[in-house]
C-alpha cells in the first residue's frame, strides 16, 4: 500500500468532469442564473460610485398619465397633442432627440385636423434646424407577414433607431443586423452625435463595424442628478449614501431580500422632466427648462400605466424602457469603447475564458478543501513541504483568505480591462465548505 495515497479517487476526477459539464451544457439555466444574480448585485454595489460625466449631457422626458389627464386626452396621444407637444421641446433647442414611439399605425381615423402628416411636419422642423431625430424602429421590413415598423412618411424626416433585438440576453447591443442592413441602436447613434462636437477615439466607422462589436453589459448609476430637485419633488426618494454605507446595505438587502419593504423608492439617475414641465407659461420657469433641455441629448418615452414598456433595472427595479437606452448611451459617454462588456464564446462552445477562470477557482477550492481533510485524517502530507502544509492546513482560514486574495486578484484584473466579473458570489458562498467541519461541529456541540 501508498506510504501516500492520492489526492483524489478516481471518482473524484469523473465528478469533476461531471461538473465541467453541468457549466457547459447549463441545464435549467441554473449557472447562468447563479451568473446573472451576482452581475446585478455587484451593479448595485458600484452604482453609488458610478461616475456623473454622462448625466450632464442627457435629459429624459416623460408622457405619463398626469400629462394625459392635464390634457384631457387618450393613449395612444392624437397627432395634433403630440405636435404640440414635440414643438414646446424644439423651442429649447436640444442637441438630438430619440423617440423611443413606434409609429406603426396611423390612427388619425381619415380626420385631416389630427393627422399624422402635422406631427411629420413638426418632425421635418427638427431637421431644418439641424437637429437629429431618431424614431424607434423594430428592423422588420413594414407589413412583410403582417410585421409592424414606423410609417414611411415618419421615417423621411426622421432616422431609424433600433429598439428590439434577441440573443444577447439583458445586453445592449450598439447595432445588429435588420432587413435593411445593420441598424445601430440609439445609444450608439446618439454617441456618435456627440462625438462629432469632440471625436471620440475607437468609434465605429459605420453601423457594420458597430454590429460585429461585443454589447455593452450596462452599468446603472444610483446618485440623483443635481438639477432632478429643480424640477420635481425627490422626498420620495432614497437618499444617496456613501460609497461604503451604500455597498454595506446593498448586501444586505441582497442577503435579506424578502425582508426588505423599503417604501423608498430608488428614483431613476437620467435626469427627467415630465412633458408637463413643458408647458410651463412664466418666464422664470421657461428658464430653468431651457438650462435643462438646451444642447442636451434628450430622449423621449412613455410612462403610462396601460403599457407594457419597461425594464428590469438591478438597481432602480422596474422602469420605463427608454431609461435602458439612456443607461446604454450613458456609459458609452463615460467610458467610450472602453464599456463594461462580457468575452465572446468559444467557437461551438456556450464557454468563455471567464467561465474558464470560474472553473479555475473552483478546482482551487476543491484542492485545499481536500489537503484540509488530509490535515484532519492524519494523512501523511502530500506535498514535499511537508511542515509548512501542516502549519497551514491546520486552519481552514488561510485557505479561505487564499481563496479570497486569488478571486480579488481576478476581480481586479477583469475590471481593469473592462470585463464583467466572474460569479463573486458563487465563488464566496462555495469557498464557505472549507468552513464545513467547524460548521458541524459548532452544531453538534450540544449533543
Amino acid at each position: 500500500m501508498s506510504k501516500n495515497p492520492p489526492l483524489f479517487k478516481v471518482r473524484r476526477y469523473w465528478l469533476a468532469a461531471l461538473i465541467v459539464l453541468l457549466a457547459v451544457l447549463d441545464p435549467f439555466g441554473l449557472a447562468s442564473s447563479s451568473d446573472q444574480a451576482s452581475a446585478q448585485w455587484l451593479n448595485r454595489m458600484f452604482a453609488s460610485g458610478y461616475e456623473r460625466d454622462g448625466q450632464q449631457r442627457i435629459a429624459m422626458v416623460l408622457i405619463d398619465d398626469a400629462y394625459l389627464m392635464r390634457n384631457n386626452t387618450s393613449w395612444p396621444m392624437p397627432y395634433g397633442e403630440q405636435s404640440k407637444l414635440f414643438k414646446r421641446l424644439l423651442a429649447y433647442k436640444p442637441k438630438a432627440v430619440f423617440v423611443d414611439l413606434l409609429y406603426s399605425h396611423d390612427h388619425s381615423f381619415g380626420d385631416p385636423a389630427r393627422g399624422s402628416q402635422l406631427l411629420a411636419n413638426v418632425f421635418e422642423r427638427y431637421q431644418r434646424q439641424g437637429i437629429p431625430l431618431w424614431l424607434a424602429n423594430t428592423g422588420v421590413t413594414r407589413g412583410e407577414n403582417g410585421r409592424a415598423n414606423t410609417l414611411e412618411h415618419f421615417s423621411e424626416v426622421s432616422q431609424p433607431a433600433l429598439v428590439v433585438w434577441e440573443g444577447i440576453g439583458d445586453k445592449y447591443p450598439l447595432a445588429m443586423p435588420t432587413a435593411s442592413g445593420a441598424m445601430e441602436t440609439p445609444a450608439l447613434a446618439m454617441y456618435r452625435k456627440l462625438c462629432k462636437d469632440s471625436p471620440c477615439a475607437d468609434l465605429p466607422k459605420d453601423p457594420e463595424a458597430a454590429a460585429q462589436l461585443p454589447p455593452i453589459a450596462v452599468q446603472w448609476g444610483l446618485r440623483l442628478a443635481p438639477e432632478q430637485a429643480r424640477i420635481s419633488d425627490i422626498r420620495g426618494c432614497a437618499p444617496a449614501r456613501n460609497f461604503l454605507l451604500d455597498g454595506l446595505g446593498q448586501l444586505l438587502q441582497a442577503v435579506f431580500w424578502k425582508l426588505d419593504n423599503s417604501a423608498q423608492a430608488r428614483c431613476p439617475y437620467t435626469l427627467t422632466l415630465s412633458a408637463s414641465d413643458l408647458e410651463v407659461s412664466s418666464p422664470a420657469d421657461q428658464a430653468l427648462i431651457a438650462e435643462l433641455l438646451c444642447d442636451r441629448l434628450v430622449l423621449v418615452g412613455a410612462n403610462i400605466t396601460s403599457t407594457g414598456d419597461v425594464v428590469q433595472s438591478p438597481v432602480h427595479g422596474l422602469i420605463p424602457g427608454v431609461y435602458l437606452h439612456a443607461m446604454a448611451l450613458d456609459n458609452l459617454i463615460n467610458e467610450g469603447m472602453d464599456y463594461e462588456r462580457e468575452p465572446a464564446n468559444f467557437a461551438g462552445w456556450n464557454l468563455n475564458w471567464v467561465d474558464l477562470l470560474e472553473l479555475g477557482l473552483l478546482a482551487l477550492i476543491i484542492v485545499l478543501k481536500a489537503l484540509h481533510a488530509r490535515r484532519l485524517a492524519g494523512v501523511q502530507p502530500w506535498t514535499r513541504w511537508q511542515r509548512r502544509e501542516s502549519s497551514f492546513f491546520t486552519s481552514p482560514h488561510p485557505s479561505w483568505w487564499l481563496v479570497m486574495t486569488v478571486l480579488g486578484a481576478v476581480c481586479g484584473v477583469l475590471f481593469l480591462n473592462h470585463i464583467t466579473l466572474v460569479n463573486v458570489l458563487g465563488i464566496v458562498l462555495l469557498s464557505m465548505v472549507l468552513f464545513s467541519e467547524r460548521i458541524e461541529a459548532f452544531f453538534d456541540r450540544g449533543n
